[in-house]
């Protein structure tokens, strides 16, 4: 299989359990192989059992972690927040803070205005992980890109070693289809022609469209 991140033809094809993965010796994202990718309605059944309540204090505490290292946040800066769920949490605490959001989810708010639109910043919060096709996907959100706006991830960044990532918990979920390690950042923003602005282990990394 190739590498749904960079294209690369000779990935290295290993197996946890009765999972099938390929692992980028260029990019070193690791994807799981097609077949064994649940189907939409199983995804949107796992997605329904997420219990994203922004009123939540220890989830609310773990998205201000991700919202209060934003650079550039301020009233009035026009945010996508992409793969919202069926709860857009993410999006009512940047309108908390007077940005004007948009929210994009295939399953929940499936309206694609957002491809006519342009964004000082996109939020893909604990998205990426769920991308069939990652970079098809953040390349169409680099396009929706103000001069100088922001992409900005959370996703947990895979173990280098395969022995670890058979072990880690972040993997178990059966809609994580797609696994980042530091250095695929750095290739996804060649490849999206973007400046990788910060890379914040162990979750984060925020991409700037040149000015």
């Amino acid at each position: 299989m190739s590498c749904r991140l960079c294209g690369e033809a000779r990935t290295r094809a290993f197996a946890v359990r009765s999972l099938a993965y390929h692992d980028c010796p260029r990019c070193g994202y690791i994807g799981l192989a097609a077949a064994d990718m649940p189907t939409r309605e199983a995804e949107r059944a796992r997605y329904l059992l997420h219990r994203n309540d922004p009123a939540d204090a220890g989830y609310r505490a773990f998205l201000l972690a991700f919202v209060e290292a934003l650079p550039g946040l301020g009233p009035g800066l026009r945010i996508l927040d992409y793969g919202s769920g069926p709860t857009p949490a993410l999006a009512a605490l940047l309108a908390e803070r007077g940005c004007l959001v948009d929210a994009y989810d295939p399953c929940f708010a499936p309206s694609t205005a957002w491809r006519r639109r342009s964004y000082g910043l996109v939020a893909v919060h604990e998205v990426a992980e769920h991308l069939r096709f990652p970079r098809r996907a953040l390349g169409a959100l680099a396009r929706r890109l103000d001069p100088g706006g922001r992409l900005a991830l959370r996703t947990r960044f895979a173990p280098g070693d395969e022995a670890a990532f058979a072990r880690w918990w972040y993997r178990e979920d059966p809609t994580h289809v797609g696994f980042f390690r530091e250095r695929s950042f750095a290739c996804l923003a060649e490849f999206l022609d973007l400046e990788l602005e910060e890379l914040a282990p162990p979750d984060r990394a925020v991409f700037r469209r040149r000015a």
